[in-house]
């Protein structure tokens, strides 16, 4: 059994770099062989565990970065923890965070399980510069890759609920796990931190004193959660009664500036040892802890293990973890008055107490956590990932416009995560070739726009057609591709339809599709586009003939499958959701929940929706004129941001009117995503009022915002509601819209309970929403179909399409070819039909040379081109065209015709070259033109008729 512990320090003085070392402590005494790895470590402390340590190199860039670089440097050192082909069972991963986040999908891939512990992320709206940055990063981090991870651990059940889910999503294995805290009182083997070198306290001004002895728990911080000025009123209230009493904190004298009334009161403690530490809990009459937000608050434990009395703020992990309910206090005030209690001996005193603490020192010991995680280690097994399916994307009008509607959105960030994932290509549609070609270096550069796909990614190349002259898909090599999937991430207009479809069939490709709504067809007349509404039927039935569909949301699922049963149609594609994410690349989530409207403030409403009649904005804007009227003691402003929409200027007019006729009502048109957050966070809640959607957006960009949505009852609306956050109501009541406003507006509790629920509510990241598109491509199981027996035998091997003739050559030539499928033939000379159809239904791509007049005319003859014109004009013209693509030519069918030196000359760059290939001759070619080609004098295979030959030949007189 192998464990790797990650965090980026493994230093004995710090909370989770502590834990992680006594749970390996631990984990090894149960037969655990443990590797480290750390940015910064304590070595000798390490190997008294073990010494398998790994230090990443520094890194010298932005810290920003430090997740992403760490996870290539692990990726590179595979063979340091789990060998490429080595078996991964028996290896589980352990991360403590930052910065092994993006570590977690490189461990996935080698197929280890990584358990993640969660300490949680500390608030920080009130940090400013490079300390806020680092923790948006952080967030952002936990939000893309703990999705990936097989278990999150976090360590109380407050984390579980307000980060860990949040983050993770309800995929992931959430195991809540408390931390021991009887390590100060000898509940683990100490030799840890004896031999840590930890650094000594300075308690130069910490001698006993006449009166109390109070010690402020946790690191002293001012400015920030820990809200470590807290402690001044209590102080002056205890100090007021007890005049002699003095407080205990965690900081250097250079680190505490004091209030002139504070001073000699307040003493520092500067950063005591484990020992020293213990020893100063014990001999203190009290301990307090004014911090904000704890994920659990190791301090508060750990003086409980010493059976000393404690008081906390009511938030955060400490209900959870305090041994009283009494120890909880509602603000400082309160703290005050319950720290004098304590201290006349009034509070947390008598048998009630001593049975608590009993019940907490049973319960939160160091046996018991490495216990629950040596159980939950030992079911892991190894991961068992699908393999990245090939993927082809079809991006037409994101390569060609640079707009980034709705649907440009999703087919940008997805193609740009799918990137993250394996080696995907784009390619448009171009409809005089009536064929799938690549992307030039100016389409490339559209398609990137708003953070889309990468056109240079460091992993793989991009093929790219020229500036002048499109190359096509097929030029690549359909055996690459074949097995893999076209993804219709767009719109497809159905004249296209199908032959976009066989185009890609063609090539082995399976084809699935993205389905956004069926608006135009179950609401055309709120569908201003003629040829978006004329076309949507048609393309709506085109997706049954696809292999898979996913549609955005289950009610876009709905409503397809049921115009496919009103048309009578029996589709052959599987349909399954696959939810498109709500996160906003351009924002950071909201981490706390927004506030109600406080007195004298009125409320914020936002509405964030184009200017079109589905939108509903006159019953919106019917809603806030009843509330003015029926609710005349209610403040609010109501801000509309949206676009106009063609040939809907009448929305615009009502809007306009409204706003004359009662100022509060601001429509602000199209503004940027910075604007747009800034609206957000002013708000209070949003409307979304659209009464039919594909998804929905404006609800979880206000949800992303931790503000409350007021939504639609029905549909995908209601759909997305469900999960929290919002309150839904009928959309074409404005009376009951009214009055839903008003109650978030008058009810503060309801209020924060949606606020609540927004934050604590899993919102899909496009990383995720990739890997489940993979997942359901890689996991499609292709429909068969029993086919018909055929009345002729001879056509289990020939196409019935294709005419039978009394020949044994086609039924010997139709087997080579499906046991040798080829890529791109060339038929040299005239051939009977047989071959030339047999041969244009089998290979990917043929072409024929026959002699003609010297215009070199190109005929399109089935599936196979033919060029008329001299041999020795057309052929080498031909064969350096297929070079210039790429494509490798691997059969060659040569005709029986008179001697041609031509033929030979044109023929030697091909069959002396590098390409592999077959020659097949025909009977009856002179005898002349065999010797010319310098064919052996045995053939690799014998048909009727042919003869066939490996090449490249080798030259006359070169070693063999």
């Amino acid at each position: 059994m192998h464990l790797i512990i990650c965090n980026e320090r493994l230093l004995f003085r710090f909370g989770v770099d502590r834990v992680l070392l006594l749970l390996a402590q631990g984990l090894k005494a149960s037969g655990w062989h443990i590797t480290f790895v750390a940015q910064r470590a304590n070595h000798d402390v390490l190997r008294r565990i073990t010494d398998d340590i790994h230090t990443p190199p520094e890194h010298l860039g932005a810290y920003t970065d430090l997740d992403q670089v760490t996870a290539e440097w692990l990726r590179d050192n595979r063979h340091l923890f789990s060998p490429a082909g080595s078996d991964p069972s028996g290896t589980v991963a352990l991360i403590g965070g930052w910065p092994f986040y993006a570590s977690i999908a490189v461990f996935r891939q080698w197929g280890v399980p990584t358990v993640a512990l969660d300490c949680g992320g500390v608030p920080y709206e009130d940090m400013k510069g490079p300390a806020r940055m680092v923790q948006e990063r952080l967030r952002a981090q936990r939000r893309e890759y703990l999705p990936e991870a097989r278990v999150v651990t976090p360590i109380s059940h407050f984390v579980s609920r307000s980060q860990s889910l949040p983050d993770a999503g309800t995929e992931v294995e959430i195991a809540m796990i408390h931390l021991g805290a009887d390590h100060l009182a000898g509940g683990v083997d100490q030799s840890l931190w004896l031999h840590g070198h930890q650094v000594a306290g300075d308690q130069a001004g910490a001698d006993p004193a006449d009166g109390p002895m109070i010690i402020n728990l946790g690191r002293w911080e001012t400015g920030n959660y820990k809200n470590s000025e807290g402690l001044y009123p209590i102080a002056r209230q205890i100090i007021a009664l007890h005049p002699k009493a003095r407080f205990s904190v965690l900081a250097t004298a250079d680190e505490l500036k004091l209030p002139a009334d504070l001073v000699g009161y307040i003493l520092p403690l500067g950063h005591p040892s484990d020992a020293e530490l213990s020893a100063l809990m014990a001999n203190a009459q009290l301990g307090l802890s004014v911090s904000h937000w704890e994920g659990f608050n190791l301090p508060l434990a750990e003086m409980q293990q010493l059976r000393k009395p404690v008081l906390v703020l009511n938030i955060g992990a400490h209900p959870e973890v305090v041994a009283d309910a009494r120890q909880l206090c509602a603000d400082e005030h309160d703290m005050a008055a319950k720290a004098l209690r304590v201290l006349a001996g009034d509070l947390l005193t008598g048998t009630e107490w001593e049975a608590n603490l009993d019940n907490f020192q049973q319960t939160f010991t160091w046996k018991r956590t490495i216990k629950a995680y040596a159980d939950l280690l030992a079911t892991l097994n190894p991961i068992q990932e699908l393999p990245v399916p090939k993927l082809v994307i079809d991006t037409s009008a994101c390569l060609r416009d640079t707009a980034n509607t709705g649907v440009a959105r999703v087919v940008r960030s997805l193609t740009r995560k799918l990137q993250d994932f394996g080696e995907p290509l784009f390619v448009t549609w171009d409809e005089t070739l009536r064929e799938y070609v690549l992307p030039t270096e100016g389409e490339y550069h559209n398609l990137a726009l708003y953070g889309g796909p990468k056109p240079d990614p460091q992993h793989y190349v991009l093929p790219r057609s020229p500036a002048h002259r499109r190359q096509t898909l097929s030029s690549l090599g359909g055996r690459a591709l074949r097995g893999g999937w076209l993804l219709q991430s767009e719109i497809v207009f159905e004249r296209q339809g199908p032959a976009r479809r066989a185009a890609a069939r063609q090539l082995g490709l399976n084809v699935a599709a993205i389905f956004y709504d069926a608006i135009p067809v179950t609401h055309p007349e709120w569908v201003a586009d003629t040829a978006i509404r004329d076309n949507h039927a048609a393309y709506m039935r085109g997706l049954a003939e696809t292999d898979r569909v996913l549609p955005i949301s289950p009610d876009a699922g709905k409503q397809l499958q049921a115009f496919w049963e009103r048309e009578g149609i029996n589709p052959h594609a599987h349909v399954k959701t696959c939810w498109i994410p709500g996160e906003l690349t351009a924002s950071v989530r909201a981490t706390t929940p927004a506030a109600a409207p406080g007195a004298g403030e009125p409320l914020r409403i936002l509405c964030v929706s184009t200017l079109e009649p589905r939108k509903n904005h006159k019953v919106l804007l019917e809603a806030v004129s009843r509330l003015a009227r029926d609710y005349p003691q209610l403040d609010w402003q109501l801000d509309l941001i949206g676009n106009r929409y063609a040939g809907a200027d009448h929305i615009v007019d009502a809007v306009r009117a409204a706003n004359a006729a009662d100022p509060r009502i601001v429509w602000h048109g199209v503004v940027d995503d910075a604007t747009l957050n800034d609206y957000y966070a002013k708000a209070h809640v949003s409307v979304y009022a659209s009464l039919v959607e594909g998804y929905g957006m404006p609800i979880v960009e206000s949800l992303w915002h931790a503000r409350p949505c007021i939504c639609h009852n029905g549909g995908v609306m209601a759909e997305l509601a469900a999960e929290g956050g919002c309150r839904t109501v009928d959309m074409t009541d404005p009376d009951a819209l009214a009055r839903q406003i008003y109650t978030l507006a008058s009810e503060p509790q309801a209020y924060l309970k949606l606020a609540s629920e927004a934050v604590a509510r899993p919102i899909l990241t496009w990383r995720s929403y990739a890997r489940a598109m993979l997942r359901q491509l890689a996991s499609h199981t292709l429909r068969t179909v029993a086919k018909p027996l055929p009345r002729q035998w001879q056509h289990l091997l020939i196409d019935p399409q294709l005419q039978l003739v009394d020949e044994p050559g086609q039924l010997a030539l139709a087997c080579l070819l499906h046991q040798r499928p080829a890529q791109c033939a060339l038929l040299l000379g005239e051939h009977p039909q047989w071959v030339t159809d047999l041969i244009g239904h089998h290979a990917l791509r043929a072409w024929q040379v026959a002699d003609g007049t010297l215009l070199g005319d190109v005929s399109r003859q089935g599936a196979i081109s033919r060029i008329e014109a001299p041999v020795d004009a057309a052929l080498p013209l031909l064969l350096a065209e297929l070079r210039d693509n790429e494509i490798t030519v691997d059969l060659v069918v040569l005709a029986a015709e008179p001697y041609n030196p031509a033929l030979r000359e044109a023929l030697s760059p091909l069959l002396t070259g590098q390409a592999e290939g077959l020659l097949l001759i025909a009977q009856g070619l002179s005898a002349e033109t065999t010797l010319a080609l310098g064919l052996p004098p045995e053939a690799a295979i014998e048909l009727p008729g042919l003869r066939g030959y490996h090449y490249p030949l080798v030259k006359p007189g070169a070693d063999k």
